[in-house]
This record gives structure tokens, sequence and C-alpha cells, in this order.
């Protein structure tokens, strides 16, 4: 289980990193590093990160594991030279992501397990947990749109149903760990929220574009809405919403456009 980054860490994350060998970090990421520390993994914040933010990320963690959801369990929140840590269980085995690269000749059964997984989390709900569309609200006034096309975000997203579906909010394939014994963890939890679930598909669809998967987001799209008995287009409508939200977050140039072109279509078919 590895994730890498190209996006730069600040130097207090590169200081913590440097102490640790180089094939025990996982991730790294702005102001942000994720190290295997023997048999946990440590989450490791900069300064960038608000103490709140970081005790709600484990808090939401928590929750989702009370559901009874196989989750990658968190061990402890503390802190680690000045810096705020979140230490989590290790989960052996590959991501999804990489068991798909590797076999790409079965990419249809893989996207279909995908979905089934995804739609397991739907199941689940939580009453100690905020509402995905309070989230998207707030990220749609921090995105760069035109104030007109935030506006229009606002009413669209008020329009549609809050829900009450346990919602991963960054659910695709590098957050989906494969046992050796086949059996699935789910990890990064940071972004749960309770909501609509074709709003969680239209980001997950959103999340295969933006990392150059396009031919597997259009399959995704439609094993998801088969499962969930829904219409493609009834995602395609939380498609600006999600895109305007996405945008407010550091992007690529390229994939900045794209997001952009998306929210701008408010009424999007």
């Amino acid at each position: 289980m590895k994730k890498t980054s190209t996006k730069k860490t600040s130097d207090a994350a590169k200081k913590t990193s440097a102490k640790a060998k180089k094939d025990d970090v996982l991730l790294e990421r702005t102001d942000k590093v994720i190290l295997r520390d023997k048999n946990t993994v440590l989450k490791i914040f900069g300064p960038s990160y608000k103490v709140s933010l970081i005790l709600n990320e484990a808090m939401n963690e928590a929750r989702a594991a009370e559901t009874g959801l196989p989750v990658a369990k968190v061990i402890e929140v503390m802190k680690l030279r000045d810096h705020w840590c979140i230490r989590r269980e290790w989960v052996e085995g590959d991501t999804l992501a990489d068991v798909m690269a590797k076999d790409k000749k079965n990419l249809q059964k893989y996207l279909k397990q995908f979905v089934a997984i995804q739609c397991e989390i739907f199941k689940k709900t939580s009453d100690r947990m905020g509402n995905l569309a309070d989230k998207l609200d707030k990220q749609i006034s921090a995105s760069p749109l035109p104030r007109e096309t935030r506006y229009d975000l606002h009413m669209k997203l008020q329009s549609f149903p809050r829900g009450k579906a346990l919602c991963h909010g960054d659910f695709n394939p590098t957050n989906v760990i494969i046992t050796p014994k086949g059996e699935w963890r789910v990890i990064d939890w940071s972004h749960v929220r309770l909501g609509d679930p074709l709003a969680d598909v239209a980001r997950t669809y959103l999340l295969f574009w933006l990392s150059g998967h396009v031919a597997a987001a259009e399959k995704y799209m439609v094993l998801a809405c088969e499962a969930l008995k829904a219409k493609v287009q009834d995602v395609q409508k939380w498609l600006p919403v999600v895109a305007a939200a996405e945008s407010a977050k550091e992007q690529s140039a390229k994939n900045h456009e794209l997001l952009l072109h998306w929210a701008s279509v408010v009424d999007y078919e």
C-alpha cells in the first residue's frame, strides 16, 4: 500500500519525513506526510492544519468505524516534534488501483467490486456526522468561479436532497485495500459526510477523470447507476456542484480548467 504525490511539501513536513526511511514514506503532500511506522500508519500534519480539523478528522474516522464497516481504525491522536499526528492501524495488501494496473484486462471486474464496496458504504449512516451538502456549499463559496455562477450553484445545491447515506467523500481505487485473503478495507475517511449517494458517485467520477482514467470513469458511471438503480442524468446533475467544490482546492492547471468548465455548465445534461 503506497501512494505518492508530486506536490511540494512544506519545510516542516520535509524535516519530519527526512527522519524516516525512504521506503516508509507512503505519501507526501502540501504540509502533510504519511509514513509507515512498524505496524501502524502515521499521518503527520504541518502548521497550516488547524488542530480542530485534525481532531475532527480522527473523530469522523472513528464514527465510520462504529458503523461496522471494515476501515483502518484510529489508534491515537498525538503530538510528535511539535506536529499533530493521527496514528492508524496498518492494513497489509495492495490498493485496488495497483490491482487494476497490474491486471488491466479485468478492469470491468474490479470496477464492479469497487462499486459494490461503495454501495456497502451507502447502506450505513450515523447520527453524529455532518452533512455533505453543507460542506459543498462552503467549498462553492471558496471557489474561483464568478459570483453569479456561484449563486446559481448554491441555489441548485439547495434543490437537491440532502440524504443520510454515508458518503466517503474521496472514494477512489487508491483508498481501497485488498488484503492477501481477498478482503477489503477502506482508508482515508477524512472527508466522510452524510448525503445523497449520487453526489459521492459524481465526485468519484470526477476523480477518475482528473487522474486521467477517462474510460474507467465512464464505465464506473454506468455500473454505479445500475447498482443504485439511478439514471446517469441524475448523477450528471451533481457534476457542476461537485466540480465547483473541487475547484476550491489546489489543482494542476489542466485539471483546474476542466473543473471550471464543468462547474460553469449549471444545467449539465
